[in-house]
Order: C-alpha cells, then structure tokens, then sequence
C-alpha cells in the first residue's frame, strides 16, 4: 500500500512538472531565451525585419547568459566530442581559451549523452526539464527516507523546483543541476551511517561518490562547494549524533569524498589551472556595487517575489539584479517553515536546518561577518557574490516547510497560530509601506494582492483544520494546501521563464552564411553591442576576439585592455566587467589579432576596411590590413618581463606595420632584431587544439601563432619537440631553422 501512495504522489509531481512545460509538450516550444537573442541582436533582427521591423517581442530580457554562455560553451564540448576528441580548447572567443578549464562548459557532464541521442535544441530541452524531475524526486525520496508523510513530500518537492532560485537559474542548465544532487548526496550520508550490511553500505558508497562527481560535472563551481559544504556539515551532523561506528562511518565518508575527488580531478584541475591563469583571482572590487549582497529590503521578495516588480513585465525597480536576489518558496511553504521554527517540540533535523538557513543568510547579506572576506581581500573568494547563497537559503527553507507540514497533518501543530502572526504581521507592515503611492509603489501593491489573498486563504484553510476532528477533512485540506502552492509557484515560474520558438534557435543569416564559408583560419570582430553578443558565434563554429566569461585568460584581459587605452597600460579595473570587446578599428596592434572581418551597423569609411556583404543594418567588411593566424615575424624584440613585453610591443606596432614577435625569454635566443627574412608558412591542418603549418625558411626565423598562450600547448617541428614562447604579451611562437619544415602545434 505504502508504495502505492508513493507511486500516486510522485506521478501527481511530475503531472505538475508536465503542466509547467506544457508550452514544451503541446506547443513544441523550448524553454530558452533565444527569443532575446534573435530579438535584440542583429544578424538575427534583420532576417526577421520584414514581418517585425521593430524586431521580434521577447519574453525576458533579462536572461541572455544561456544562449550567450552556457548552450555555446555546451555546443562547442559536444562538436569536439563527436570527433572523438576530449574538448580541450575553446578557439572561438577572446583569441583562444581553455574549454575543460571552464566549468561552466559542463564538458564531462554525464547526461551530455542527450546530445548523441537527440538534435541539440532538443537535448538542451530535455536538460532543462530533468532539472525539476530529478530534483523533485531525489528529495522525495530523501524526505520519505526521513520519514515525512507522502503529501508533505510532495509539497516540499513542489516548494523546491519551483523556488526563486531554481526559476532565476532554470535555462542555465548548469546551477540547478549541480543543486539537485544535493538531497541524493544528503540520503547517501544518511546511510553510509545508519547501514549496518557490508553490501548496502558498498551500494550507497557508489551512490555517494556519483553524487559529488555529477555535482563538479555539471557546471557550476560556486554552487557546488556550497553544497558540498551543505553535506559536509550534514555528515558532520549525523555522525556526532550516533553513539557507535563513528570512526566506520567517518571513514565511509571521508572515502567516498577521496573516491570523487579522483574521479572528477579531470574536471577541477584544468579548472583550478583557468582561475589561476584568469584575473578573476585578484578581483577584490566588485563587493561594493550594489546587489552584491542581497539588499535589506529585498528580503521582502520572499513574500511578495515581484513587490519590486518583474524584468519579464519590464516593471522592476528593485536593485540590480533580480534573478540574483529572489529566494520566494511561496507564501503557503514559508507558513509552514516559520511554523516548524517556532514549534515547541523541533526536529532534530529542524534546527539543523534553521542553522543552515540563518548562517546562509548572514553571509549573503550585508552584514559585518560578510564583509569579512572582501575587507581581507582573500583571493577567489572575495570574487564570489554571496547572493548564490540562496540555493542553501532556499533548500533549507523547503525542509522547514516539509517538516512543518508533515507535523501540521499528523499532530495539527498549536504554534501555527504564531506562524500566522509572524507573516502576517510581515504583510500588514509592506501594505503600510505601499500606501502612499507613487508609480514604483503602485506596482508593489499590485504585486502584494496575490500574496495576501493566498496568506488569508491559508489562514482560512488552518482555522477550518484546527476546528475539524477527522483526519480525512485534514487530510482534504493538506490537498487544498498542495494545489494553493502549485497555483502560486506556477504562475511564478511562467511569468519569468520564456518558452520560445524552436524556428529561432540560433537561425543561420546571410551574414553567418557568409562568415561560416570562409576558408579559416580568421577572427571577427564587432564594433557594436547591438551586433553578435560575446560567445554567439561560437555556436556557428565562427572565431571572435571578443568574448564573456568570468574566467578570461588574464594576459588577455590585460592586452585588450592596453589596446582600447591606446598605450601599454594594464592597471584595473579594466572596465570590462567580464564581457571583452573592443570599439575601435584603429589601433595599430589589431592586426596582429587575425580579425580578417569587421561587423559594423554603420558606414565605414576606412582605406583598409572593404565592404563584403550587407544584410538588413547589418555591414561586413574585410579587414585588409589583417596578418594570418600564423605568420613569420620580421621584427623580433626579445624581452625578459611583461610590462617591458607590452612596452616594446607598442614600441614596435607603432613604428612600423611589419609583422613582430616580441619574445619573453631571459636568454638569447640568437635572432637578428630585424631579420627582414623571406618565407613563407601556410596552414595545412586546422582544429580546435591541433594547426599544422608547412613553413619554408630562408634561414633561422621566428613563426608567431596568434593564439592565446597556455600550459598545455606543445609545438614539434618535424616531429621533434622544440622550444614553445609566449610572444606579443598573450600569444605564442617558436623559433624555426632554415630549410621547409612542418610545424605542429598542438593542445
């Protein structure tokens, strides 16, 4: 009977996922911004001018990240694993990046198999909607373990998949996966513990060890330490509980961290390598913007999640942002996690929670303990906005509730009444705040009506279950409950995510048709936001300059940096908050970039840019003065710092247009510094991690390759190993003797 029930129960949550996505299953649409990208950014504008010269309506502008991060970064992994290479390098943005050291990239991730299964858009579709069916059922079955009632299971599952963060994060398809792990990792140290049979305990450790590896493969490493810190304390917690097998449990635990830490090591170490290599790991500024923390008044949202009103209804005037600061659960869910706080006889595992939740809290807003780190200036960690807190906030919160509510329908808890005053006490002073009006205000109270009418049906539903004598009417009433939170939370979810046309996922142009037939080798540059956004093209397979990622190769940060200033200045800030691009054509250090094309909105009218194509406002034009991605040096300068690497490099551009190798070596390598040497070096092979170049060498010169230089990049001439140099501050070359040579140069 009991498996039943349960079967009952989790159908009724996955027919509630089903109604979420119902735009998917019955309307063929996909559950990804890409209606922003086609409908803010031209080439894309312009294919659809035509029927929509104002360009095409979207949902939310607000969540460009995934098409411009995550479903690129995911394209380019899965191309080079169906050559049969492991995704190494990222060629298509900021000049070359390292694509295993980006987590975000989820290359590893298991459940990237979808990809070989199904077309992209489909598998990213299916992704995205087994964010909320695994992370429902994992604390179902998690909640049942602990023995909470099947209906307050259900309810906390509901609670948690449609929580402000798993909403906010959603189309990310990273943060929300590495967060649903969570309650199956919380279940394994549950029974890694209590287990006593040699043979479960073997079963649960696998589970175990599986857990934490899909958590570091997924795609976010800033969720997934504060989950492990969530089940590290949780470990910690359970074991001080029990009298015997402390030491066995410890050491079943501490091995199956061991076991994962090997496993996933292909992840984080390449990981560890980019934060390193990027400047993110000085980044001790961004605290004192506003949003960093979450606002005192924008615990508010936990009420009332749009009072600031909602960027999908371009109505917000809250601090920036709102998909950082939202941690709603409802207003039925947050009754009963203020009921489970203020009941008189607590789970255990109720304050442990509370602890969680109020830790959590102190560090995500603005308070002096949060502060600490930041003041100190601790590296990496002074870098992380504490807001993404919310996942522990959250989850924390969602297992009062279910606790709440399992004590509510089996013993109808008496403090519900102070759980009652407490909120709504809460409600009565936000009504007082809004009275006076004003257009952001009048917003806020529109916002405020729905909360309140589900907090008075609330209280209506505990005062006719306090006066009821059969469970069957509590019973009726806890369904009531149920539904009331699936109501809240699905009009919550639908009015922030967009479900878009599968016809606009990343549609091919006239311009990308173009760029996409050109005989690579080449970079593109745009000189206008309004054009291909950072990391866009990678999805076409086309090579960029600019790009977007919180871990950008430090030298190249500090490269593109000098250029816009026009001198050999790299001291931050630099001004692009995570986002490279350059606005100029007329730096004489472009060239040595290998932007063959510029993309422009307007006229240009330069001696060395030629008009190609036009589509729509969209111009391209052929960057003439543009040097080959491999080219021989006839100047080279060799230096022994960076600062004079970039000094003598702005030295040398600036005198004369001719190709230049600028070298960081503290040795001589015994080349002329102007070589004027005559050769010549073609591209014969070119991948993703792998350029074969046949060069022919007058005498001894210097081959430039103007790729970001990295650990891991080898070069062979003639299949021999030869020396590999960082050159022109970010890029790299090596030294080729007289005579026709192949040069390989490999990841």
């Amino acid at each position: 009977m009991k498996r039943i029930v349960d079967i009952c129960c989790i159908i009724s949550f996955l027919v509630v996922v089903g109604v979420f996505f119902y735009p998917t299953i019955l309307q063929g649409k996909l559950p990804v911004p890409i209606d922003a990208l086609v409908g803010l950014y031209h080439p894309w504008r312009d294919l659809y001018s035509a029927t929509n010269p104002r360009g095409l309506p979207f949902k939310n502008f607000l969540i460009t990240d995934p098409v411009r991060q995550q479903i690129p970064w995911r394209k380019i992994a899965i191309d080079q694993w169906s050559t049969g290479r492991i995704p190494a390098w990222n060629p298509f943005s900021f000049s070359g990046s390292s694509l295993v050291g980006n987590i975000q990239a989820g290359v590893f991730y298991p459940l990237n198999i979808l990809f070989f299964l199904f077309r992209f858009s489909t598998a990213w579709t299916i992704l995205i909607i087994l964010e909320p069916v695994l992370a429902g059922l994992f604390l179902y079955i998690y909640l049942r373990h602990l023995r909470i009632t099947p209906l307050a299971c259900v309810f906390g599952s509901v609670s948690w998949i449609f929580s402000g963060f798993f909403i906010a994060w959603l189309t990310w398809g990273t943060m929300v996966h590495v967060a649903l792990w969570l309650p199956l990792n919380l279940l394994s140290v549950d029974l890694l513990i209590s287990l006593e049979r040699i043979r479960n305990r073997i079963a649960w450790f696998f589970v175990f060890v599986i857990g934490l590896a899909m958590q570091m493969f997924a795609g976010h490493i800033q969720i997934a330490v504060y989950c492990f810190l969530i089940a590290g304390a949780y470990a910690a917690y359970r074991v001080w509980q029990i009298k015997q097998r402390r030491l066995g449990s410890v050491l079943w635990i501490t091995a199956g961290v061991a076991v994962s830490a090997l496993i996933s090591a292909i992840q984080w170490i390449p990981m560890v390598q980019s934060i390193v290599q990027s400047g993110r790991i000085t980044e001790t500024e961004n605290w004192i913007q506003p949003g960093w923390f979450i606002p005192w008044q924008h615990l508010v949202q936990f009420v009332a999640p749009d009072y600031f009103g909602n960027p999908a209804t371009l109505n917000y005037w809250g601090v920036w942002n709102y998909g950082e600061l939202i941690g709603y659960i409802g207003v039925i869910p947050l009754l009963f996690a203020v009921l489970s706080v203020c009941s008189g006889k607590k789970r255990n595992d109720a304050v442990f929670w509370m602890i969680v939740a109020g830790l959590s809290l102190i560090f995500a807003l603005p308070t002096p303990f949060a502060y600490v780190s930041y003041f100190l200036r601790l590296p990496v960690i002074s870098s992380l906005q504490p807001t993404r807190l919310l996942v522990a906030v959250d989850f924390s919160l969602v297992m009062l509730a279910s606790f709440g509510f399992d004590r509510w329908l089996s013993r109808r808890e008496k403090s519900v009444w102070r759980s009652l005053a407490i909120v709504g006490v809460g409600i009565l002073i936000l009504w007082f705040t809004v009275s006076p009006g004003g257009d952001n205000l009048l917003v806020a109270r529109r916002n405020l009506m729905l909360p309140t009418g589900l907090f008075v049906a609330g209280t209506l539903l505990f005062l006719i279950s306090y006066r009821a004598r059969k469970f069957f009417v509590v019973f009726c009433i806890g369904i009531l409950f149920v539904v009331l939170t699936t109501f809240d939370l699905l009009r919550f979810g639908w009015k922030f995510t967009p479900f878009s046309q599968r016809e606009y996922f990343f549609p091919e142009t006239q311009v990308i048709s173009f760029l996409v037939n050109q005989a690579k080798p080449f970079r593109i540059m745009s000189l206008d936001k309004r054009v291909f956004p950072p990391n866009s093209t990678s999805y076409y397979g086309i090579e960029t300059i600019e790009g977007y990622d919180p871990l950008m190769p430090g030298r190249y940060e500090e490269l593109m940096a000098a250029i816009g200033r026009g001198k050999p200045d790299t001291s931050p800030p630099f001004g692009f908050n995570r986002i490279i691009t350059l606005e100029s054509v007329e730096s004489p250090l472009l060239p040595l970039l290998n932007v063959r094309y510029v993309i422009s909105l307007s006229e240009l009218n330069k001696p060395f840019l030629k008009k190609v194509i036009q589509e729509g406002e969209t111009r391209v034009y052929e960057y003439l003065s543009a040097l080959p991605r491999v080219y021989i040096a006839d100047t080279v300068r060799q230096v022994a710092t960076k600062e004079e690497a970039l000094r003598v490099l702005f030295e040398e551009v600036f005198r004369s247009p001719r190709p230049v190798a600028v070298v960081e070596r503290n040795y001589e390598l015994g080349i002329p510094r102007n070589q004027l040497t005559a050769g010549s070096a073609s591209v014969v092979f070119y991948s993703s991690n792998a350029v074969v170049v046949d060069a022919h060498m007058v005498s001894r010169a210097f081959l430039v390759f103007s790729e970001n230089y990295a650990d891991g990049w080898r070069v062979r001439i003639d299949g021999k190993d030869a020396p590999l140099y960082r050159v022109n501050y970010s890029f790299m070359g090596t030294l080729v003797p007289e005579g026709t040579h192949r040069v390989e140069f490999t990841l």
